[in-house]
C-alpha cells in the first residue's frame, strides 16, 4: 500500500514538475542562483530592479558590493535616505533622500532624488544574454533633482 502510494506522487510530481523545467525562465532562474546564490540569484533573474530602505535593512552585499547610499553620506552629510532602486540590467541607480534646509526661519524638509552610475559591475550571462549585473561598486553621482 505504501509502494503504490509512493509511485502515485512520483508520478504526479513528475507529471506537474516536469513541464516547468523546460521552461526558458527557470533555467534563467537556477543560472542565476548558481552564480550569486538563492537569493541573490532570485532578485537577479526575476526583478530587473533591486529596491530597499536603508533605514530598515542592509543592501544585498552580493548584489552590490558598495551601497550606493554611502557616497550621498560621504558628500551630503546630514541627508536622510529613504530608498535606493537598482536597475540590475543596466547598473544605474537612484538614491532617495530627504535633507533638512532652513528657509524663512521654517525647517523645511527637502526631497532630492540623486541618479548614479556604477564605476565597476560583473555581468551575470552564463549563457548570453546577461541575466543582470552584480557586485556594483565605485558609484558616481551622474545627477540631482530636487522633488520640492
Amino acid at each position: 500500500m505504501r509502494l503504490g502510494a509512493a509511485l502515485i506522487t512520483v508520478v504526479v510530481v513528475l507529471v506537474a514538475g516536469v513541464p516547468r523545467l523546460m521552461e526558458p525562465s527557470t533555467w534563467v532562474l537556477l543560472a542565476a542562483m548558481r552564480e550569486l546564490g538563492p537569493l541573490s540569484g532570485w532578485r537577479c533573474a526575476r526583478s530587473a530592479t533591486y529596491v530597499y530602505d536603508p533605514r530598515r535593512e542592509r543592501a544585498d552585499s552580493t548584489l552590490l558590493a558598495q551601497p550606493p547610499e554611502e557616497v550621498i553620506t560621504q558628500a551630503f552629510p546630514g541627508v536622510e535616505i529613504e530608498k535606493v532602486e537598482a536597475n540590475l540590467r543596466g547598473g544605474e541607480t537612484v538614491v532617495w533622500t530627504r535633507v533638512a534646509i532652513a528657509a524663512d526661519g521654517l525647517d523645511l524638509d527637502e526631497a532630492r532624488v540623486y541618479v548614479l552610475s556604477p564605476g565597476r559591475l560583473q555581468a551575470i550571462a552564463p549563457d548570453k544574454p546577461i541575466i543582470c549585473n552584480s557586485h556594483l561598486a565605485d558609484w558616481h553621482i551622474v545627477a540631482e533633482h530636487a522633488l520640492s
